[in-house]
C-alpha cells in the first residue's frame, strides 16, 4: 500500500510540475462533484463482480480497474452533454478539455487500489527458469501462496509445476491454463472474469474448451484430474 501511495503522489507531483511549466490553473482539475460521480460509478461497475468468497485484494483490484472504465464513460457523457448544449461556443474548447478530468480521477484510483499481479519468482525449485505456459502462470501461483497461510514454498512450487505439466499434457492454451489455475483455486466464473478482465461468457467458453480437451464435465472432476497428474 505504501508503494502505491508513493506512486499516486508522484503522479500528482508531476501534474503540479507540468501545470507550473505550462502556466495553467491546476485547481481547474479539481471538481468534487465529478470525483464523487467517479466513485459512485466505479462502485456500481464493481458490484456485479462481488461475491462472498472474493478476497479484499481481488475486490480492490477490480475496483481499481473499473475506475478507469468509469472515467471513460463519464468523459464520454460529459463531452456528449457539452456538444449538445446550444448555450454558446465561446468556451467550447476549454469546456471539452475539462470533460477529460474523470479520466485523471479514474487513473489515480487505479494506481492507488489496483495492485498488479506481478511475477515475483519465475524459477523452478532447481533454479532453472520457467518458460512458455510456466512463466505466464507464475504470478497467479505466487498470489495464491501468499494468501494461503498453510502453504509452504515447496508445496506452491510443486502445485505450480503440476498445473503447467497438466496444461502441456492436454495442449491447453495460455488463457485456458490461467483459467484452469483459477478453477482449482475455487474461483467462480464471475471472479475469474473480474481477475482476467474478460466477460463471463468468454470464461464459460474457455471452461467448456478445457472440459472438452481434458474429458471432464465438472469443475470437481477437473480438480481431481489435475491432482492425479501431480501425483504421477
Amino acid at each position: 500500500m505504501k508503494k502505491r501511495w508513493q506512486t499516486v503522489l508522484s503522479v500528482l507531483l508531476y501534474i503540479f510540475i507540468v501545470a507550473c511549466a505550462l502556466d495553467f490553473n491546476i485547481f481547474l482539475l479539481i471538481d468534487l462533484r465529478l470525483i464523487f460521480l467517479t466513485l459512485v460509478g466505479t462502485l456500481l461497475l464493481t458490484l456485479p463482480y462481488y461475491e462472498g468468497k472474493i478476497s479484499r485484494r481481488e475486490l480492490l483490484y477490480i475496483f481499481g480497474r473499473k475506475s478507469i472504465d468509469t472515467g471513460f464513460i463519464q468523459t464520454f457523457l460529459l463531452l456528449f452533454a457539452r456538444l449538445q448544449n446550444e448555450a454558446g461556443y465561446s468556451r467550447l474548447l476549454s469546456d471539452i478539455a475539462l470533460c477529460f478530468r474523470p479520466l485523471l480521477y479514474g487513473f489515480c484510483l487505479f494506481l492507488l487500489l489496483a495492485e498488479r499481479l506481478e511475477t515475483q519468482s519465475t524459477k523452478n525449485p532447481d533454479g532453472t527458469g520457467l518458460s512458455g505456459v510456466q512463466a505466464d502462470t507464475a504470478d497467479l501461483d505466487t498470489i495464491q501462496a501468499s494468501e494461503n497461510e498453510t502453504s509452504t514454498p515447496q508445496y506452491s512450487a510443486q502445485k505450480k509445476i503440476g498445473v503447467q505439466e497438466f496444461a502441456m499434457t492436454y495442449a491447453l492454451t495460455r488463457r485456458e491454463t490461467e483459467i484452469t489455475q483459477l478453477i482449482i483455486q475455487g474461483k467462480s466464473n464471475a471472479m475469474i472474469a473480474g481477475e482476467l478482465f474478460i466477460s463471463e461468457t468468454t470464461v464459460k467458453k474457455h471452461v467448456s474448451n478445457i472440459f472438452e480437451k481434458t474429458g471432464v464435465s465438472r469443475r470437481e472432476e477437473l480438480m481431481v484430474r489435475v491432482q492425479a497428474e501431480e501425483s504421477i
